[in-house]
Parts: C-alpha cells; structure tokens; sequence
C-alpha cells in the first residue's frame, strides 16, 4: 500500500517554476531565492530564474547550476546621485522584465515566484490557471 502511494506521488507531474529578480548578486534577497530555486529543482519541479541583471563573476557560485535568463540589463540601475533613484529603476527593471516575460519569451510556467508586487498583476495577466506568489523584500 505505501508503495503503491508512492508511485502514484512520483507519477504526479511537477510544477514548472518562474522566478522573477530585479538582480541576481550576492545579497540577502538573492540568497533567499537561489535556496527556494534550488529546494523546487531537488524536489523535482523545473525551475528557471529571470533576471533584469545578472553577472557569472558577481554572484553565488549555486546560480550558475541553474537556469538564469537575463534582459533589461541595459536599463539604468540608479540615477547616478549617490544611489538615489535605485529603487523606482528597480521597478522599472521588474515592470520591464514581467512584461518581456509574459509577451516575448514564450515561457512555459505553472507558478511565478515575485520579487515585488508590481508583478503580481502582471503575472495574473499572462494566463488561467497560474499560480502567482509574492515576495516583497524590503
């Protein structure tokens, strides 16, 4: 009996997982991110993180075992006034990067792992079904 649900547990398709980052660095964020990615994928769920910043030489070393996918890297990242203005070119980053991922990059996802709330409704946008989940890191 027990093997018989355990079977039926592993035959059980697993979802495929989107994560959305603004920059995928070395920070507490991106660290929380890189463990839930790579927790989904040892579980057996297909995950791919999207970015709108990423660097092979400027990251965790767990980040290149998995699927990064980067665009918006050439918008700005602060306004140039001592670090002022990161935080609306963050947004911006991330409406961009929501908006490349639902109409251009024809990707295939059951749930979306938000970092900031600007993608929840874009992310409800893209198709019926999905599930969205936010995490807002302040």
């Amino acid at each position: 009996m027990a093997e018989e649900q355990g079977r039926e547990r592993d035959s059980v398709p697993k979802p495929s997982v989107l994560f959305l980052h603004p920059d995928l660095g070395v920070g507490g964020a991106e660290r929380l991110v890189l463990d839930a990615a790579l927790a989904l994928q040892a579980r057996g769920c297909s995950v791919k993180i999207w970015t709108a910043h990423y660097d092979p030489g400027h990251c965790f070393a767990e980040s290149r075992e998995l699927p990064v996918r980067c665009v918006g890297d050439w918008l700005p990242r602060g306004l140039g006034w001592g670090g002022l203005g990161a935080a609306v070119c963050a947004y911006v980053r991330m409406v961009f990067l929501a908006l490349y991922v639902l109409f251009l990059a024809d990707e295939e996802f059951d749930v979306v792992v938000c970092d900031q709330a600007i993608c929840i409704p874009l992310s409800l946008c893209s198709e019926p079904g999905h599930t969205v989940l936010s995490s807002v890191m302040c």
